[in-house]
């Protein structure tokens, strides 16, 4: 009797343990196929063919608008025309805008969406990779008070960082140096892709101070000339022997009835009066066209959330408008 009741209990037992396995395996199965049905969506989402090609359509319209030559203005680039969101014409001109300059930027309807693109130039900052050993010591010793004796560090790590060999400079560091690093890395031996390598060149990765100045000046891809009618008072009065004072009559020149500056002869103005020596001097880093674009759009398909994609232009001539990077966010 008590054995026949021991076996009684252990079949119950049993049955309790295989019900609450049956009742495990129904939960993880709904879990799962809940979690394949969301997987699914955001892939969908974040895949969706219909904002992609929301997105290629506003670089598309971007380049498009680059190639149209802006009459008498074709030997600069400013921030009044189109391109960068401007009215069209400088100052105090008159001419009627042609049809491809009233196209919208913001807000355009296609198919069952919309997107708006924003362009803006490269040209209006620094080159790191370009940028004359003379300029980055003026920047670094009166911009970024870096001691004269320490500037070097700065200087000779940036060249071997970007150099194709593994000769060290004098005051400079290769992949030895950085293999010491926790982590360890390599010396690029190469030109920088973005800004943010700064953070691991001797010198700069020691100060951040120094680097959020050259990231907020300075670019990797460009021209290598600072377009004077883009740039900031801030990027031109970075300039060797450049006041702040002056850089600021420059930026009001150019939005003014004289400006913007056709070319660089206009330095010259007595309307600045600038030092001819000064001017002499910053020629040689400035040019009056961009030739490198940002290209920001933001694609929307109803009420759907809104998706960015960025992709960078190169304007090797005036019909020739390349695309050298496109994705999204």
């Amino acid at each position: 009797m008590i054995l026949r009741l021991a076996k009684r209990k252990g079949g119950i037992a049993m049955v309790i343990v295989l019900v609450v396995i049956a009742a495990l395996v129904v939960i993880a199965t709904g879990f799962a196929f809940s979690m394949g049905v969301e997987t699914r969506l955001v892939r969908n989402t974040r895949f969706n063919p219909d904002l992609d090609w929301l997105g290629r359509s506003g670089v598309e319209l971007a380049r498009y608008i680059l190639s149209k030559p802006v009459p008498n203005e074709e030997r600069m680039d400013a921030l009044h025309q189109r391109w960068a969101g401007g009215p069209g014409r400088a100052p105090g001109t008159e001419d009627e805008l042609k049809a491809w300059e009233q196209l919208p930027l913001r807000n355009v309807a296609l198919g069952q969406g919309k997107f708006s693109i924003k362009i803006t130039d490269r040209e209006r900052k620094l080159n790191i990779n370009s940028a004359r050993p003379e300029l980055l010591r003026h920047i670094l010793e009166f911009h970024g008070e870096v001691a004269s004796t320490d500037v070097d560090i700065f200087l000779d790590s940036l060249a071997d960082w970007i150099d194709p060999d593994d000769d060290s400079r004098v005051n400079g560091a290769e992949s030895d140096d950085y293999l010491g690093e926790i982590p360890a890395y390599y010396c690029k031996n190469g030109p920088l892709d973005h800004i943010s390598e700064l953070k691991m060149i001797n010198g700069f990765k020691d100060n951040p101070e120094i680097y959020e100045l050259f990231e907020k000046y300075f670019t990797t891809v460009s021209g290598g000339l600072v377009n004077i009618n883009t740039a900031s008072a801030e990027v031109i009065g970075l300039l060797p022997g450049m006041e702040p004072y002056l850089a600021g009559e420059i930026v009001n020149y150019r939005s003014s009835e004289f400006g913007p500056f056709r070319d660089l002869g206009q330095l010259n103005t007595p309307e600045l009066g600038a030092p001819p020596e000064l001017i002499s001097d910053i020629r040689r880093y400035l040019s009056t066209k961009s030739a490198t674009f940002d290209v920001e759009v933001t694609a929307q398909i109803g009420k759907d959330p809104p998706r960015k994609y960025r992709a960078l232009l190169r304007r090797v001539t005036e019909r020739d408008i390349r695309i050298l990077y496109f994705h999204s966010e």
